[in-house]
């Protein structure tokens, strides 16, 4: 807008001497509030105040923030992810469902200012989620990555682009070869091609992170694979628009005179600086990145001023990538990618910019790219047919050609279409892609409309088919009994011991210790280290004993290597230590746990309870609601018994070496009441009972009406053998005794009475559990993770500073 034109409403002539003009120009964005009072008796002077830029905005923020969480509210509910939500606002918004010369649809549409100020958040917001993206992304894996997710990745892409293109200029170059304004033409017909062969890792990324599978076995190979095709696709394409410019300046590569081949090429001018760019974030930007790093304490924040510095370097990296030509977003990715992931530098990225990049301006920006569209143009089209067939054909030609890989390396067939699937799963990348080439005029709207109404109806079809498909916990499974109440006489029982604090890692080893090791029947502990995934998009998972180099994720993993490192020599040739390192997303962190145990024979899970007691045992200093998740998690899926230790110290003594030195014993209590999961606690109670150090004592609840209440005679009949070969033991190793309980109260009763006798509580879960022992109880349990016996024990209501052990014996799908 020009000075001095009609239309504009902003500067006006309001007042005027001989000597003075006073103009009023709102340089200031915000006004004066909702009912501003009017001072002026110009109408255009005293505006509105949604006529605000910054008031405007706000209310478009607000507005696609509500519609798209109340559409996820529901969709959810469906399976479907955000980003479906997200573009479903923005077609609600669109030229589809609001006239054109509506109040709303001109409210929402972008003029004057609105066009530049829309358009410059879109781009942030689409920038700042490719560098986001950059940082979670890690390069190690190109290295490490297998020759399936490289035959994959290559296989799903570049070779689906180059059969594509056969296809299209061997049998549809007639597609728009009428030279009409309603025809598909040929330029298109290869944007829609290229876009949808590809495969973007923040796609596909974001899709396993909605899904909760990056942990398993399929999410793990997808993305290694999604790593593969975007670091081949992003080559190519650098390589083509390269190209492209060479042609559209007719550029001379050389000729007898090298002066030819520099002077007056801008083309080869931006290739160089993009390469020179390439150079200086590998060589210069990373090791920064690294000092940045190296100057932040252990533990402390990461300085602001670094921050905001390396926002400006993302903000120039973009603009540089416009000029030469490139994508807004390949600079900033490249600079992401640069940085170091996790802790503390990733860490910190992530945790100040992600809630705000994809809470808030993400959906924006989906929603004000998906307003363009217009169904109702699509009505008189005539090569309608033509797009359709391009999307089907890509399609087909895409999930093909991922399939036989994944079925060649000899995958399931239900996994082979799963994988094919994700590599298929049109996203945000794809809708910024053909946003471009709207905005460009490579596509007419037309077209625009068709590709997204397909990436709307993919993303909403193919996360309920993949849930449906490919469910992880199936991998876990039990079918063979994996227990301890089935091992073999002195055979080597196999521990996974699961350590989320430093607090966990001194009650582990006691209790460790307690299953009394020896040559005859050694103790092979598998110990995992349990990180948060901050900062970094794939999870990783680290044997110790394989480790060669130092990284950051290790480093706090070191004191849980020397711990069990030191415990193993203690007891050498009666306990084998394995150390392992899993850094991952909360929700998927019992994927971790169980392929372990799975791929290990474990027969036990041990987990530390979610809170910490202080050191007299009398108030609770730590609670983590993701912990107690994810036991709960574990307990549902785990393929081998399970045990929940909540530690407390009992009258100073913290260990079993401790009570020996004391000349005193470590006293156990076992409680009975019958199952499943009172067996199996009593096998681990009657291997304690082994340790000359530890004193057993087994408590069995009875009842004179207890058979009407038992649900099986078998499980009746199994512990009537079970408890006679702990009474033919009695005089040597345990201590059995037996209690008459009428009902629940007597059964708290009981447990209070002997809650300061003991050092540790074994019980059983017992879930499910129909007993006159605990009938009432049910109701007022507070974990219900614990059990009813469990869960009494940590009560406030019987004060017990002992530490106790909830076992659950494995659940078997047969």
């Amino acid at each position: 807008m020009e000075f001095g034109d009609d239309k504009m409403l902003y500067l006006r002539d309001t007042w005027r001497e001989s000597n003075m003009i006073c103009d009023v120009v709102p340089l200031n964005p915000s006004s004066n509030g909702v009912w501003p009072a009017q001072k002026l008796a110009d109408p255009y002077i005293n505006t509105v105040f949604y006529n605000f830029t910054f008031p405007h905005l706000q209310l478009i923020f607000l507005i696609i923030s509500f519609l798209w969480q109340f559409l996820h509210f529901f969709l959810r509910r469906l399976g479907m992810i955000r980003f479906t939500s997200h573009m479903l606002t923005g077609v609600l918004l669109s030229k589809s469902f609001l006239k054109e010369n509506s109040a709303a649809r001109k409210f929402l549409s972008t003029e004057d200012y609105k066009e530049i100020v829309f358009s410059h958040i879109a781009a942030c917001s689409y920038m700042m989620f490719w560098f986001l993206m950059g940082v979670k992304m890690d390069m190690g894996l190109i290295r490490t990555t297998g020759r399936k997710a490289i035959t994959i990745g290559i296989s799903s892409v570049l070779l689906s682009t180059l059969v594509c293109s056969v296809i299209f200029f061997g049998n549809v170059r007639d597609v728009g070869a009428k030279k009409s304004d309603r025809t598909l033409n040929s330029l298109e017909s290869v944007v829609l091609f290229s876009i949808q062969c590809l495969s973007s890792f923040p796609v596909v990324g974001n899709l396993l992170f909605e899904l909760k599978l990056q942990n398993s076995e399929l999410g793990r190979l997808a993305i290694s694979s999604a790593v593969i095709s975007d670091f081949s696709t992003s080559v190519l394409a650098s390589a083509l628009i390269f190209m492209k410019e060479l042609k559209d300046e007719q550029t001379r590569l050389g000729t007898v005179f090298i002066g030819d081949v520099i002077t007056g090429d801008r083309p080869l001018r931006r290739a160089g600086i993009v390469v020179l760019f390439v150079c200086g974030a590998i060589y210069v930007f990373r090791p920064l990145m690294f000092y940045i790093v190296k100057q932040t304490p252990s533990g402390r924040p990461v300085k602001t001023i670094y921050l905001t510095t390396i926002i400006v370097m993302v903000s120039g990296s973009a603009i540089l990538a416009n000029w030469c030509k490139q994508s807004i977003f390949m600079g900033p990715f490249i600079l992401g990618l640069a940085v170091p992931h996790g802790p503390p530098l990733g860490s910190a990225i992530i945790q100040k910019f992600e809630s705000a990049i994809f809470g808030t301006f993400l959906p924006f920006f989906v929603a004000s790219s998906s307003t363009e569209l217009d169904i109702s143009a699509l009505l008189d089209w005539k090569d309608l047919n033509a797009i359709v067939l391009i999307m089907v054909t890509s399609f087909v030609v895409k999930f093909i050609l991922t399939t036989l890989p994944a079925l060649f390396y000899g995958m399931p067939m239900e996994d082979c279409f799963a994988i094919s699937l994700i590599m298929s799963f049109k996203g945000i990348f794809e809708l910024g892609a053909y946003a471009l080439a709207f905005q460009r005029g490579s596509v007419r709207p037309e077209t625009f409309t068709v590709a997204c109404l397909y990436i709307l109806v993919n993303s909403a079809v193919i996360p309920p088919i993949l849930r449906y498909l490919y469910d992880p916990s199936r991998a876990y499974a039990g079918y063979e009994k994996r227990n301890m109440q089935h091992l073999k006489p002195n055979s080597e029982l196999r521990i996974l011991s699961c350590v989320y604090r430093t607090d966990d890692i001194n009650p582990m080893i006691n209790l460790l210790e307690a299953t009394c090791p020896s040559r005859e029947s050694p103790v092979a502990s598998y110990v995992l280290h349990l990180l948060e995934l901050v900062g970094q998009a794939n999870p990783i998972f680290i044997s110790h004993k394989l480790q060669t180099l130092s990284t950051e994720e290790t480093s706090f993993s070191n004191s849980v290597v020397n711990s069990f490192e030191k415990f193993r020599k203690d007891f050498y040739g009666s306990v084998f230590v394995s150390t392992f390192t899993a850094v991952s997303m909360p929700d998927t962190m019992h994927g971790d746990i169980c392929m372990l145990a799975l791929n290990n024979t474990t027969s036990l899970i041990l987990l530390p309870f979610h809170q910490t007691w202080s050191a007299d045992g009398s108030s609770i200093v730590a609670d983590s609601s993701m912990i107690w998740n994810l036991n709960k998690s574990v307990l549902q899926v785990a393929p081998c018994s399970v045990g929940i230790f909540v530690y407390r110290s009992s009258h100073g003594r913290r260990n079993i070496s401790e009570t020996a030195l004391n000349m005193s014993s470590y006293q156990v209590c076992m409680i009975f009441l019958g199952g499943k999961d009172d067996r199996e606690a009593m096998t681990l109670a009657t291997r304690m009972a082994r340790d000359p150090r530890i004193n057993v004592t087994v408590v069995r609840m009875i009842n004179a009406d207890e058979k009407a209440k038992e649900n099986s005679e078998w499980d009746k009949m199994l512990d009537d053998e079970l408890l006679r070969d702990v009474k033919s033991k009695a005089s040597a190793d345990i201590t059995y005794t037996e209690e008459s309980v009428e009902d629940a109260t007597e059964t708290s009763g009981i447990l209070k009475s002997m809650a300061s006798e003991f050092d540790l509580f074994i019980v059983g879960r017992g879930k499910g559990r129909m007993s006159v022992f605990t009938d009432g109880l049910e109701e007022w349990s507070e974990f219900k993770e614990l059990g009813v016996v469990g869960d009494l024990l940590t009560s406030h209501e019987i004060n017990c500073q002992a530490s106790v052990l909830v076992i659950q014996q494995q659940q078997l799908m047969i």
